[in-house]
């Protein structure tokens, strides 16, 4: 059993505050906490989940594969954010794979634990709906930064930009959170060797700083002035 004073629960759930002692009491009772290495899957597309997982350090990655074999990210989600919530409510497997980009610690809920919470408690239910009305601001929110028709580059710069706002920075001002080249690529539709070129480009014109994988942005207001001038 788990102390609800050691875990993130997610805000998604808004962090149980509308269940009673005894039933918060329960929901830790047939919960864990997780770590994963950067690059382990939490779990497999089309997989028929028994666990809900909320993401309390680190960052993962929603992925399926097409029919010609390509892998495809559709989201990165960070702490607070939950992951399995489709296949548990409707009992049907997982829409995406879910992997690990970075070390990441995360807290798992047993299914029968969720779904009695969801059927007896309203204000529960109520906390879960809201969750997804975030996920469809979330999706907005990427569509304005970089899910849109402008130039690759430009595109880039507001990735760069919206990994910082959802995963903050260490102080150096390094990226807690920086994909590998080759998912930046994936995630804007383009070629690594394209991704690696424009981040030359702009660490040339010094508006972030590179280190191996490791991201800095040197300057968000410069990295702004450069989306909005194009």
């Amino acid at each position: 059993m788990i102390n609800n004073n050691q875990v993130c629960i997610g805000k998604q759930f808004n962090y149980l505050k509308s269940l009673s002692t005894a039933e918060k009491d329960s929901f830790f009772q047939q919960s864990k906490l997780i770590k994963l290495k950067k690059d382990e899957i939490v779990f497999l597309e089309n997989d028929r989940l028994k666990t809900l997982y909320a993401i309390c350090e680190g960052a993962c990655k929603f992925t399926f594969i097409d029919d010609k074999g390509k892998e495809h990210i559709t989201k990165i989600l960070g702490k607070g954010d939950l992951m399995g919530r489709h296949s548990i409510i409707s009992n049907k497997g997982a829409l995406f794979t879910a992997t690990a980009i970075s070390d990441t610690l995360i807290y798992t809920i047993h299914k029968n634990t969720f779904l009695q919470n969801l059927e007896q408690n309203n204000s529960f239910c109520q906390d879960v709906l809201k969750g997804f009305i975030y996920d469809t601001e979330d999706e907005t929110e990427t569509i304005t930064y970089f899910k849109n028709n402008r130039k690759l580059k430009i595109r880039l710069a507001g990735l760069l930009l919206y990994l910082s706002k959802k995963f903050g920075t260490q102080k150096k001002g390094w990226l807690n959170v920086a994909p590998k080249r080759k998912d930046l690529a994936n995630i804007l539709g383009t070629t690594n060797e394209y991704v690696i070129s424009l981040l030359t480009s702009f660490k040339e014109k010094n508006y972030i700083s590179l280190k191996r994988d490791n991201i800095k942005i040197n300057s968000k207001k410069e990295l702004l002035i450069f989306i909005n001038s194009k």
